[in-house]
């Protein structure tokens, strides 16, 4: 039976809301782990968490929904990505009967009492991940007090970013449950597998060499890549550097300039050898970017330098152990950079000047190892409360498997 308050609102949402289809896909079979995210970083924070237990269940599917605005980052098989339904009673029955879910995590605020309710109902596992302060902060609460406190009785657990939000909660809340400072969960990436034994037989053909990468580079960026290189080689002849470009025309354009411009060439894909005279090996295959960004401690992220591009995803290196330039023209990155740059893990540049005075000063200085460092430490924020997640979740599957 609905509580008073709860009675209210359904009335008011009734009043003030469309109603909505629901053009779902067949629900696929095993566990489905439901995540309500409200921005790119909450989206990638779950995206991460779902790929780490993937790695120890097994698979599972990704039910992602977005309270304002889709993330970017949500793709891939066994994943789906829509709207959270709008607040009714009706459209939160047809949307948990058709997706079923094992459980929900809730990220951040923004909580709706209609859904949350039926959830309850429902059975459904519920947990509040990393409330913010802001995002709890609703106008309902205030015309409806009491409904905080039900509406929060519905999750198994209270999750805290900080000490603001943990206070807000136990004010919500009435201090009746448990509420935990969790922190914010760990925003990172799987880094891709690398080839140990072809890691170990280019470590040896490089030989102690310093080594730059420049990595998802564009025809327009390509020949100031090759510029900044030549400067280089002129202070440090032993210098190499593994050029990828971002697709196979522009990788078939870098074969014509650097023949044209006498670059003695390692091509890698040609299984040409990586000698002492190896000025550039150019890599045609993004599939193995892995080792190449192990090889190298310093990586120059193109399609950021000219403003045609959108930039690319600095988690990838980040995660790999190589520092990071970059260009001003990073698009939907610009929160991944910043954090990165404001912990000192990557650097940015404006032209080929930049670029060339920036890897000759992290590479003498060997501050692209401090780089790295940092960009590790930024990169497991949160691992700690990840983990902590995983093995809730995990006991919760369990549980449910064996019922």
């Amino acid at each position: 039976m609905s509580s008073l308050s709860l009675t209210a609102y359904k009335a008011l949402v009734r009043t003030t809301t469309l109603p909505q289809t629901d053009p779902y896909p067949e629900r696929p079979e095993g566990p489905l782990i439901w995540g309500v995210v409200h921005d790119d970083t909450s989206a990638r924070a779950l995206i991460h968490l779902v790929e780490r237990l993937r790695q120890i269940r097994g698979p599972c599917t990704l039910l992602t929904t977005y309270i304002d605005k889709a993330p970017r980052f949500v793709n891939g098989k066994g994943t789906y990505c829509f709207a959270l339904p709008v607040d009714t009673s009706e459209t939160a029955k047809r949307f948990l009967e058709h997706w079923t879910p094992s459980l929900c995590l809730w990220f951040g605020g923004e909580l709706r009492p209609a859904l949350i309710a039926q959830a309850k109902a429902n059975s459904l596992s519920m947990k509040l991940v990393s409330a913010q302060e802001d995002l709890l902060d609703q106008a309902i609460w205030r015309w409806l007090p009491s409904l905080s406190r039900e509406t929060l009785a519905a999750f198994d657990t209270l999750g805290a970013s900080d000490k603001a939000a943990y206070r807000a909660l136990r004010k919500m809340d009435g201090a009746r449950q448990k509420v935990e400072i969790q922190g914010v969960l760990q925003v990172a990436v799987m880094p891709p597998t690398v080839n140990e034994s072809v890691f170990d037989d280019v470590s040896i053909d490089l030989n102690g060499r310093p080594v730059w990468l420049a990595a998802h580079i564009q025809e327009d960026e390509l020949k100031d890549v090759l510029k900044a290189h030549r400067a280089l080689v002129k202070v440090n002849h032993r210098l190499a550097l593994v050029l990828v470009a971002a697709s196979f025309p522009v990788s078939i354009e870098a074969r014509s300039v650097l023949k044209s411009q006498g670059w003695r060439v390692c091509h890698w894909e040609d299984g040409d050898p990586i000698d002492e005279s190896t000025q550039v090996i150019l890599v045609e295959e993004p599939e193995e970017m892995g080792l190449w960004y192990r090889v190298a401690p310093l990586t120059f992220l193109g399609s950021s330098l000219k403003s045609n591009y959108k930039g690319c995803d600095p988690y990838i290196p980040a995660s790999l152990g190589s520092a990071i330039i970059y260009g001003p023209n990073i698009g939907r990155h610009t929160d991944s950079y910043s954090r990165l740059a404001a912990s000192g893990a990557a650097r940015i540049i404006k032209d080929v000047q930049g670029l060339t005075q920036a890897v000759e000063n992290l590479l003498a200085a060997d501050q692209s190892a401090l780089m790295a460092h940092a960009a590790w430490v930024t990169i497991s924020d949160g691992a700690e409360a990840t983990d902590a997640v995983i093995e809730d979740i995990q006991m919760h599957l369990d549980t449910l498997e064996s019922m």
